[in-house]
């Protein structure tokens, strides 16, 4: 139960995290790829996080640790790429291709993360940090939803439906993270 009193405090301290401001610039196509990019290296970064996971005595605390900021790293980058978007213009045809095109790049990366955590499971159950991770799914799962339905908005209508299907594999595959830390 204190590990996850600690889980929770670092996790209420990642939501507060502040978001980059507007700037004057009305298209922020730019700074979009940009976090998308940075997106990438978190996921990687909590795929690592998670694979070094043992659950081992000495190692259980900062291995914790390490997932739960790897974790909240993704949660602000994704939270700061819908503020992003609700606050940019729509974008032109060549952007909203590039935007999608480098979103669905990230499709492969963020699976392989969701597997490695159903992997961890019975480390995650064994430490008794399986809730956390759980409840991190889920507000990712929403997070990501907010993220996409944030751009449907702003990129071309053939785009959008590009989205569509990108939309479909994800929720899938933390449908079937969150299955298995639910069971």
């Amino acid at each position: 139960m204190r590990f996850s009193t600690i889980f929770m405090s670092l996790l209420t301290v990642g939501w507060s995290i502040p978001i980059e401001p507007r700037q004057n610039s009305e298209n922020l196509a730019p700074q979009l790829l940009e976090t998308i990019k940075d997106l990438n290296t978190a996921v990687t970064d909590l795929t690592a996080a998670v694979n070094k996971f043992d659950g081992s005595l000495l190692g259980l605390l900062p291995q914790a640790l390490a997932v739960v900021a790897a974790e909240a790293k993704v949660d602000v980058t994704i939270l700061k790429a819908t503020h992003i978007t609700s606050k940019s213009s729509s974008f032109t045809a060549e952007q909203s291709l590039e935007i999608v095109l480098t979103l669905a790049s990230q499709i492969e990366p963020i699976s392989a993360s969701l597997n490695a955590l159903k992997a961890k499971y019975p480390v995650f159950k064994k430490t008794f940090t399986a809730p956390i991770v759980l409840l991190d799914l889920k507000i990712l799962k929403a997070h990501t939803g907010d993220l996409i339905s944030a751009l449907k908005e702003k990129v071309t209508p053939d785009n959008a439906g590009l989205l569509d299907l990108g939309t479909t594999i994800l929720n899938q595959a933390f449908d079937d993270a969150i299955a298995v830390y639910q069971g």
